[in-house]
């Protein structure tokens, strides 16, 4: 009871006054601004995939797959990356990217399937293009206008002919489409 007694008396301390007011408000609102920022971590990654992988589709035509696992990370600013990605054309793979990121809105994080792709940057890519698959690099200057950003970064781009040989080289070191 004697331990009961001082809690009791300790309480009664720290009663909030207008001090204290003044730093509990800016922490609860610093905590609720953290909290809904992380939102993305919790989300199921099997159905964010699909998610990412549909949206670019229908905005750039691009056909890509998941081989690691997606990962969110809060800054600069919110996005997901992963590792090993490949981007295909017609079941025929036509990059190979080590790093991916994919930009998110900051708008709807409460609802995975209202998550919007703005900006993506394809980091350190290899693109094996033929003849048939260079139509991919004017396909993505013929899409319509957006406010969104894609990039290549450290990648190169081997052409190659009917018969697999190389033809050249191209070292990207920062492309970036935008509108």
């Amino acid at each position: 009871f004697n331990k009961f007694k001082n809690f009791k008396s300790f309480i009664k301390k720290t009663r909030l006054n207008e001090d204290n007011k003044l730093v509990l408000i800016p922490g609860i609102l610093a905590i609720l601004t953290l909290s809904y920022f992380l939102l993305p971590t919790i989300y199921n990654k099997d159905v964010l995939k699909a998610e990412i992988k549909n949206q670019i589709a229908s905005k750039y035509n691009i056909n890509i797959v998941f081989k690691d696992k997606v990962t969110y990370s809060l800054l600069p600013k919110p996005h997901f990356v992963t590792k090993n990605l490949i981007i295909s054309k017609n079941n025929k793979e036509i990059g190979k990217v080590k790093k991916f990121k994919v930009f998110i809105s900051s708008n709807r994080f409460f609802a995975i399937n209202k998550i919007e792709v703005r900006d993506i940057l394809f980091h350190k890519t290899e693109f094996n293009i033929s003849k048939t698959d260079f139509n991919f690099f004017s396909n993505l200057l013929n899409i319509s206008p957006t406010k969104d950003e894609l990039s290549i970064k450290n990648s190169s781009l081997f052409y190659k002919d009917e018969e697999d040989n190389i033809l050249f080289i191209k070292k990207i070191n920062d492309f970036r489409f935008f509108y």
